[in-house]
C-alpha cells in the first residue's frame, strides 16, 4: 500500500506540469480525450493539419480528473493499473506529442501511424481498466 502511495505522489506530480487538475471524473476527461481524438481523425480526413494539431494539443495536455487517476480504479488493479500507467501515458501522450512534430514538419504519414500508435495505447489501457473503473 505504501508502495501505491508513494507511487500516487510522484505519479500526480510528474503530471502537474502538462496535465492540471480540474473539478471532473476520469469519465469526464476520457469523453473530452474522446472528442479530441475524433477531431483528428476528421482533420486527417479533411486534410485540415489545424484540426489535427488542436486535437493533439488538447490531448497531450487534457487535465488530471479529480483526485487523479488512481482513485478510480477498482482497488484490486489499482497496482497493476500504476505499474503500466506510465507506458500508456508514454504511448498516448508521447504519440500525440509526435503528431504535432510531423505534422509541422509537413511528414503526414508519419503523423497518422503515430495517431494509430497513440489510439492503440488508448486500447490497451482500456482492454485492462475500463471495466475496472468505479464512480465513473
Amino acid at each position: 500500500m505504501r508502495k501505491l502511495l508513494l507511487f500516487g505522489f510522484l505519479f500526480g506530480l510528474s503530471f502537474a506540469h502538462e496535465h492540471a487538475e480540474v473539478e471532473l471524473t476520469l469519465k469526464q476527461v476520457m469523453q473530452m480525450v474522446n472528442l479530441s481524438a475524433q477531431k483528428m481523425l476528421q482533420g486527417f480526413l479533411l486534410s485540415n493539419e489545424a484540426l489535427i494539431i488542436e486535437g493533439a494539443k488538447e490531448i497531450a495536455e487534457h487535465p488530471m480528473p479529480k483526485g487523479g487517476p488512481v482513485r478510480y480504479i477498482d482497488p484490486s488493479k489499482r497496482e497493476e493499473f500504476a505499474r503500466l500507467m506510465p507506458a500508456f501515458e508514454k504511448q498516448v501522450h508521447g504519440s500525440a506529442k509526435e503528431v504535432i512534430r510531423f505534422i509541422k514538419e509537413g511528414k503526414r504519414e508519419e503523423a497518422f501511424q503515430a495517431y494509430t500508435n497513440m489510439l492503440q495505447g488508448c486500447m490497451s489501457c482500456h482492454e485492462l481498466f475500463r471495466d475496472r473503473i468505479k464512480g465513473r
